[in-house]
């Protein structure tokens, strides 16, 4: 007599489910990232990502829709180090600056996020600005990165200021200062043109604070 009693499901797991798509996405925003500071805009492919993530080019496309999309998201990783969807005043550092009990102490704390940032993200950051000029996608991705360094010098300058034994400094000179800092030719000619390590920067940094703020 034949059963008809119904075979088990196996069981859903959605946390493993989403553990292994997180996997996957960071596995495809690192490749991008790598290629897109080796081969730029124009060398580098949807195809080309997928395959040294080792996945499919159907799931680098519905991940991130274009190649735009994906050159953002590479950027975005760059900047903030993973792939959470965290904002940067929200972050750690961030607050630890914010909360840095003095003047010195926040410049220490500020120069090693910057060098951390730069560190990750100067070969991409001028992929982009290369990029910028022929490729409207591109040319908006270059906009808002700039548009977020307008924001993070003008945080600093105002987080430097409201320290309680701050110097007397005026805002727009401090703003000045900050936009050195943090432009990543700055890094990239100390690094590249200097030769300078990643930990020699980060000592540069704080000896160029001190000289402007203390």
């Amino acid at each position: 007599m034949r059963s008809f009693a119904k075979t088990a499901k196996r069981p859903y797991n959605a946390p493993r489910r989403a553990a292994a798509a997180t996997r996957t996405r960071e596995a495809v925003v690192s490749s991008a990232k790598a290629q897109f500071e080796r081969l730029g805009w124009a060398g580098t492919t949807m195809r080309s990502v997928a395959t040294e993530a080792g996945v499919s080019q159907k799931t680098v496309e519905a991940i991130f829709q274009t190649k735009a999309a994906l050159l953002q998201a590479a950027v975005d990783f760059s900047i903030r180090g993973d792939i959470r969807p965290i904002p940067m005043p929200q972050r750690r550092r961030v607050k630890e600056m914010e909360a840095a009990p003095d003047v010195a102490t926040m410049l220490d704390l500020h120069a090693a996020h910057v060098r951390t940032i730069e560190e990750r993200s100067a070969l991409i950051a001028g992929a982009v600005e290369h990029a910028a000029a022929s490729d409207l996608a591109v040319a908006q991705l270059w906009e808002r990165m700039t548009n977020n360094r307008r924001t993070g010098v003008r945080w600093a300058a105002t987080t430097l200021l409201a320290k309680p034994d701050v110097a007397n400094l005026d805002f727009a000179e401090v703003v000045e200062a900050f936009w050195v800092a943090l432009d990543w030719g700055t890094y990239r000619t100390l690094t590249g043109n200097l030769g300078m390590t990643p930990d020699a920067f980060e000592a540069w940094l704080r000896r160029y604070y001190r000289g402007m703020f203390l």
